[in-house]
């Protein structure tokens, strides 16, 4: 069976099911996770490998990091994403793992420069080379401080005020800032965790969050579904 190789971060995976991984499977792939932060490996990209995807959380504390030992799961993980990519093997990262693509293909990564978050439900501005990929009024669930510039050859699709949000790279690389594949059960974890970013310049308030979630956060779960099954097909 073709494999979806999954790679998450911290807490997140199996027992918290995400809209991406739960399409994968309703697609017929073989999901394979890897929890390589906490000592899984990733061989070799291979023909068994259908699509990876590389979500967030686990975020290294600033730009310097890409570049030293401290989280060596890190360069794993580019690396892995640089396989992938070499191989036109879909590759689709959310948040860090958006990150994480960039930096393969040789982007900078770091916090806003004057200290922007993003914790909430934000509209999506569009490119035009984004008319008909994406859907008008479509709003990405955000929660980060860091971003990503955009690699050379990448086409930019999308953008917040403040960050950096999708980008293409070929037919088979997609990186997003923002979080389609949560739902609105795992975001209100997210609000109830350590890291949630309330009080920080650019964040939402609750009740803002919880009105435009409930308003919004359908939109871009069907474009998900429908972006993945077009990205993928089902397995054969």
């Amino acid at each position: 069976m073709a494999r979806a190789v999954l790679i998450p971060h911290g807490s997140d995976g199996p027992a918290n099911r995400d809209r991406a991984s739960t399409r994968l499977a309703q697609l017929g792939y073989e999901l394979d996770w890897r929890h390589v932060d906490k000592g899984d490996s990733l061989d070799q990209a291979d023909d068994s490998v259908a699509i990876t995807v590389i979500y967030g959380g686990g975020k290294p504390e600033d730009e310097k990091d890409w570049h030293t030992n401290r989280y060596p799961w890190l360069k794993s993980e580019v690396r892995w994403a640089k396989q992938c990519i070499d191989r036109n093997i879909p590759t689709v990262g959310f948040c860090l793992g958006g990150q994480i693509i960039a930096h393969a293909l040789g982007s900078a990564i770091g916090p806003h420069s004057e200290g922007f978050h993003e914790f909430g439900y934000y509209p999506l501005t569009l490119t035009e080379d984004a008319r008909g990929f994406f859907p008008e009024g479509i709003y990405g669930t955000e929660s980060h401080y860091h971003g990503f510039s955009l690699p050379d050859g990448a086409t930019l699709l999308a953008t917040t005020d403040h960050f950096l949000q999708a980008f293409s790279f070929g037919k088979t690389t997609y990186g997003f800032q923002f979080h389609p594949e949560c739902t609105r059960e795992n975001f209100k974890r997210w609000q109830a965790s350590d890291f949630a970013a309330y009080g920080q310049p650019g964040a939402q308030t609750q009740v803002q969050q919880d009105e435009l979630g409930d308003r919004f956060d359908a939109i871009q779960a069907d474009w998900l579904d429908r972006f993945l099954t077009d990205l993928v097909g089902p397995s054969s």
